[in-house]
């Protein structure tokens, strides 16, 4: 889209591609995402499960989540280490989102603007769409279609047992309204307190009724922030309730929780070194929960232990290439 531009909002409209009549989305973001984070709202304006892998063509490369095992026959880049201001093509050029690679839903992403974000406004947002996205497991394009028919017409031999296996399914069902609110679950968190350690016994916040805001770090002068490589690490200090609370509270993934299981020695303060894109993700799953949690001092712990993580993510800003 021209300059590269992080602080920007990014709007594409997203197509199931095979599917008529279409379904799609269009939805806004900001350029400081990652393509592991642009996956996951992806999911959400969708409404995927996030069941399965997944991967976006652009271009001549392929970006992805690596191998665990290290074995890569798609020679996937890691979607952990971009942004979209990086990767994404200019305004009309079109890339594809793939997820499942059994059932292979392909996506067309059609970047339509790049625009200023609005002050009054949080991100990612969903504009508009039309029509429900197929079921997980359904069998791609051809299951789909079969699926359709088996559910449209109770005298169908299948009808009977497709409504046992997921209930009744309206195909022109979607709501903007639903989606953004989804969207708000998963990606903002609450207003900022003063960072501060966690105990196992807080005290609750007086401020009951609390505004959701953007879960995207605040954009701020280069100068203010120390640059840092994307692979480099930074410290951050977990107390054992903290770590608690990211490995039995969260969906954290596997890289990060087992490195809180290993408990530092007496002797040594528990300091844990992530990157900033580990840190985005964390810092993301804990802000889900807390929005999640229907106990109130729970709550508030998940509260400051998002405040002291993003307070660690504002010190720095990654490095350019």
């Amino acid at each position: 889209m021209g300059a590269a531009q992080s602080g920007a909002i990014y709007q594409f409209k997203v197509a199931l591609i095979g599917i008529t009549p279409p379904i799609w989305r269009r939805v806004q973001v900001t350029g400081d995402y990652t393509l592991a984070q642009f996956h996951r709202v992806l999911q959400v304006v969708m409404g995927w499960e996030n069941y399965h892998l997944y991967m976006f063509r652009i271009g001549s490369k392929r970006y992805g989540p690596p191998d665990p095992d290290g074995v890569d026959d798609l020679g996937l880049v890691d979607a952990k280490r971009l942004r979209l201001a990086a990767v994404v093509p200019s305004v009309g050029t079109t890339f594809t989102y793939v997820y499942d690679y059994g059932d292979d839903w392909e996506h067309e992403l059609l970047p339509e603007a790049t625009l200023m974000p609005e002050p009054a406004v949080t991100y990612p947002r969903c504009l508009a769409g039309e029509r429900r996205c197929p079921p997980e497991d359904v069998g791609g394009i051809g299951g789909y279609a079969d699926y359709l028919e088996a559910m449209f017409d109770p005298n169908h031999a299948e009808h009977e047992k497709r409504m046992m296996w997921r209930g009744p399914f309206d195909a022109e069902e979607f709501s903007v309204e639903k989606v953004n609110q989804e969207l708000a679950k998963k990606f903002r968190s609450r207003p900022k307190a003063a960072p501060r350690s966690i105990t196992s016994t807080p005290k609750l916040s007086a401020s009951a009724n609390r505004l959701s805001k953007t879960f995207i770090r605040p954009i701020r002068p280069q100068g203010q922030r120390i640059p840092i490589t994307a692979d480099a690490t930074v410290p951050l200090e977990l107390n054992q309730r903290e770590r608690d609370l990211i490995v039995a509270h969260t969906f954290a993934d596997e890289s990060i929780t087992n490195r809180l299981r290993v408990f530092p020695q007496s002797e040594q303060r528990p300091v844990f070194h992530f990157t900033l894109d580990e840190l985005d993700e964390l810092v993301g799953d804990v802000a889900a929960e807390a929005n999640h949690a229907k106990n109130k001092v729970l709550q508030e712990q998940l509260d400051q232990l998002c405040d002291r993580i993003e307070a660690v993510l504002s010190r720095y800003t990654e490095a350019d290439a």
